[in-house]
């Protein structure tokens, strides 16, 4: 089974970000893979990407930080339910484009 590390990103590592590590670990299971989902306040941002290597980055908060070419997917909208399936499919995609 192949597997893939998502670093999920907020503003404190708490809430918001639970919402975000959900919806990964839901996104893998349906796509069959092992998700790895790591949860970090945005404060860690440089510091998770060196140590985790992730292959996709799902933005809960506004965050201007370069993760050069990982894929971000901005899961603002997971908060306010608008635009959920939208971002669903941005994570899928972006998981995909790793495999």
């Amino acid at each position: 089974m192949e597997n893939k590390t998502i670093l999920v990103l907020c503003g404190a590592g708490f809430a918001t970000s639970t919402v975000g590590a959900k919806m990964c670990e839901d996104v893998c299971k349906e796509l069959g893979i092992k998700g790895n989902v790591q949860k970090r306040p945005a404060t860690q941002g440089k510091t998770a990407v060196k140590q985790l290597k992730p292959d996709v980055i799902l933005l809960m908060a506004k965050i201007t930080l370069d993760f050069g070419d990982i894929p971000v997917v901005n899961g603002i909208p997971l908060i306010t339910g608008k635009g959920k399936a939208e971002v669903k499919e941005a994570l899928i995609a972006a998981i995909k484009k790793g495999a």
